[in-house]
């Protein structure tokens, strides 16, 4: 029971809302978000102008604000100082990295959705019928595999946010078959929901979402394990 709790947890934590961190303030936000997004799938449903402006600004915030707020001379020092202490710092970025990271979710699946048969036939999709959804659960396990070896804290760039390690380098679970299990396999169900509606704006936002998270990666992510971890390994 322990063990389903906690995947439970990290599902929750991936979708942008941290139970172990949670207040009034953030429920309110998550739930609105929610609602938001529920309401778009449902009443908004093949509005791809929308969707697509819906995208472009959820992708923007989001690697913007990592991009801007977690390499070495980024803008975490702000929070810290403004907040008074790392804590405190670290939970007002966590709090909006969480709201950025439900909405970049929520965008890519709503514009996939919102566009179907745009890609081919959808009702031909049969033919793909068994190999998506297997696409989708592989993708997830490898994800939350990833997560829960290296923590939900490091999920959310925790080290990179304090500048320094907060827990050993990764060399089991998924890592010792993928060198980036989250940013490779575990953005197959991307790919997988832009293929099952058959949406060729779902297929270019999963891409372009994957293109710039191995962006940020390379750019800041790396630079941080090497000078933090791998400096220690001879």
């Amino acid at each position: 029971m322990k063990s389903i709790r906690q995947i439970i947890e990290i599902v929750i934590s991936m979708a942008g809302y941290v139970p172990r961190s949670a207040t009034f303030f953030r429920t309110i936000i998550m739930t609105v978000s929610l609602c938001f997004s529920l309401y778009l799938t449902f009443f908004k449903p093949l509005n791809q102008g929308i969707a697509t402006i819906y995208f472009i600004i959820a992708e923007i915030l989001y690697l913007g604000f990592i991009s801007s707020v977690l390499p070495e001379n980024g803008l975490r020092k702000r929070f810290i100082i403004r907040l008074g202490d790392e804590r405190k710092g670290y939970r007002a970025y966590e709090t909006i990295l969480g709201f950025l990271f439900f909405h970049n979710g929520a965008s890519i699946g709503y514009i996939a959705s919102s566009s179907p048969g745009t890609l081919y036939n959808i009702d031909h999709r049969s033919t793909v019928f068994l190999i998506l959804p297997l696409l989708i659960v592989f993708g997830f396990i490898i994800k939350i595999w990833a997560a829960k070896v290296v923590s939900v804290d490091i999920y959310y760039w925790k080290d990179m946010f304090l500048g320094r390690k907060i827990c050993d380098f990764a060399v089991t679970g998924p890592y010792k078959y993928f060198s980036n299990p989250m940013y490779g396999i575990g953005q197959l169900p991307a790919y997988a929901a832009a293929l099952w509606y058959g949406s060729a704006s779902g297929l270019i936002a999963a891409i372009l979402n994957q293109l710039l998270i191995f962006s940020f990666y390379f750019l800041a992510e790396k630079k941080f394990i090497k000078r933090v971890y791998l400096s220690e390994v001879k």
